[in-house]
């Protein structure tokens, strides 16, 4: 058994691996197996070695055979005993276990609130800000444990895809997310409502006692909001002060990129343009963001590659987990296969020799 302790700046967990059979009190008669066999190659080396004295002196009849010396044959004996000891722990089954500390932290409701206006296909970020938003969202929840999300889209308006938080995330979830795609954005209604989405978000989350995080993502172009929508989500956030809110922008605020037009193969065959037939630019504007951001008492950030949502994701959900036990997890795997390598690795050495 072999156990480590791993600590970091907030965590400190111990992990214990031990190798175990499934039949172990049948290993004290492998290995006595493994020593007879050992002795009886090293008896009969002896009576060779003692036949062939009967022929004549041994330094003429090694000039004219192989005989193998006695180093080499000792090896030779320890190797085909020893690949029989592994063969015979191969019968036994050996499994191999990992024991490791499990926390166990406060499941929270996390409401994914995201942009689907036609902006979102600029490809600044790759492929575009609506599929690495879309592929980070899908990382994040493959990593979740006992939590439940919510999903929103909005661009003109709001629209909620979940009628309530759930925690089926394959099932469920996902498959929702992956129904949002080039032709489902250019099906909604154009423009970039961002005070709908916030109260239409808010009245997603569930009465319960959890803790809940609104996460919405968005580039902040094509702004159609009005003062009364905006007055209204920070009257109800006032209401419901256990909603932390997060807005993350993506997209290169630098550079003004066009929309791509693709056909079913995916290759490019325009951009968007007026009605000038002008073609169309998009620049995230984060002074808008956090403009809003702040009037709703949520927290900004911005990420112009899309390479920090991973990371502005998990401190995120990090900063609102509370460890509220620990528990011990066990995983077990046959390692029957890597027995079977050594044993065919000790017959080779025992040929070889």
């Amino acid at each position: 058994m072999r156990s480590l302790r791993l600590c970091g700046e907030l965590d400190c967990y111990k992990n214990t691996y031990m190798l175990f059979f499934n039949y172990e009190e049948y290993k004290i008669i492998v290995y006595a197996i493994s020593g007879l066999i050992f002795l009886l190659y090293l008896f009969l080396y002896r009576r060779k070695a003692a036949w062939l004295k009967t022929f004549g002196q041994k330094s003429f009849i090694n000039r004219f055979s192989k005989i193998p010396k006695i180093y080499q044959n000792i090896l030779k004996g320890m190797s085909i005993s020893a690949a029989c000891c592994v063969l015979g722990l191969v019968v036994l089954q050996p499994k191999w276990q990992t024991t490791h500390d499990h926390y166990e932290k406060e499941g929270l409701e996390i409401v994914f609130v995201l942009d689907v206006s036609i902006s979102m296909l600029a490809e600044d970020v790759k492929p575009n800000r609506l599929q690495r938003a879309k592929t980070e969202i899908a990382n994040l929840v493959h990593g979740l444990d006992g939590d439940r999300v919510g999903l929103v889209v909005f661009a003109a308006r709001a629209f909620s895809l979940l009628p309530y938080p759930t925690n089926d995330y394959e099932r469920v979830f996902l498959r929702i997310l992956n129904m949002i795609n080039e032709n489902y954005v250019r099906f909604v209604p154009y423009g970039t409502n961002i005070g709908n989405a916030f109260i239409l978000a808010m009245n997603t989350f569930s009465k319960d006692n959890t803790k809940k995080v609104m996460i919405l993502l968005t580039d902040g172009e094509e702004q159609i909001i009005t003062r009364s929508q905006v007055a209204e989500a920070v009257k109800l956030l006032l209401e419901r002060r256990d909603i932390a809110i997060y807005v993350v922008g993506i997209g290169d605020p630098k550079k003004a990129s066009p929309i791509p037009k693709r056909d079913k193969e995916g290759n490019v065959t325009g951009y968007e343009i007026t009605e000038d037939e002008e073609t169309i630019y998009t620049k995230p504007n984060p002074a808008f963001l956090r403009e809003i951001t702040e009037m709703v008492g949520g927290t900004y950030q911005h990420d112009a590659t899309g390479d920090e949502l991973k990371h502005i994701f998990a401190q995120v959900i990090e900063k609102h987990k509370n460890i509220i036990g620990v528990k011990k997890k066990t995983i077990i795997r046959d390692v029957s296969q890597y027995f079977l390598g050594g044993a065919l690795g000790l017959l080779a050495l025992y040929f070889i020799l």
